[in-house]
């Protein structure tokens, strides 16, 4: 029995490694492709140095999953030619404020970004996109949703949040900047 639950715990701890995210940065020039491989579109040159989020150690075809920082352009990138650098952890804060009961089955969420960046908004597999200053209303299903909130310039939050029926919410995209 005390072996099974060891097992159980390490197989735990080394799958809890490919879901953590990663600040990293470009060490050769490479391209961003749109899959993970070189016969993928390329969609844009990254110079050495370019500092990159990467999404997961979690790998395909050697290849890693990035976001280049300085753009917001999601792409795949040679693992080779990526240096991994600090931890950047899943928030476990919730982003959407529930705003009241709402007549609607389906979820309402009212997401306004104040800042002058294009936002993107990733909801599961799904990409949203908001001009600098835009309201939007979007309506979903209710459950759980993984999250990724991105713009040019601005490490990535991320986390889950859970969307009850009957349920409005509202959201308002602003920057921190944290000294260190």
């Amino acid at each position: 029995m005390k072996r099974i639950i060891l097992v159980l715990f390490i197989l735990l701890l080394s799958s809890v490694g490919f879901c953590q995210s990663y600040l990293g940065w470009i060490t050769k020039k490479t391209n961003l492709f749109e899959g993970p491989g070189t016969d993928y579109n390329i969609i844009m040159s990254l110079k050495s140095g370019t500092q990159i989020f990467i999404i997961s150690l979690n790998d395909e075809n050697e290849f890693y999953n990035v976001i280049d920082l300085v753009t917001n352009t999601e792409g795949f990138v040679q693992k080779s030619k990526v240096k991994i650098g600090d931890v950047v952890y899943k928030s476990d804060q919730k982003i959407f404020t529930p705003s009241g009961k709402i007549h609607s089955y389906n979820p309402e969420v009212q997401i306004y970004n104040n800042t002058n960046l294009t936002l993107t908004l990733k909801l599961n597999d799904v990409n949203y996109t908001f001009s600098p200053q835009e309201s939007q209303t979007l309506t979903l299903q209710p459950g759980s949703y993984e999250y990724r909130a991105t713009a040019p310039g601005v490490v990535p939050n991320f986390g889950t949040e859970y969307l009850e029926k009957n349920e409005g919410y509202s959201w308002r995209f602003y920057l921190i900047k944290e000294r260190r």
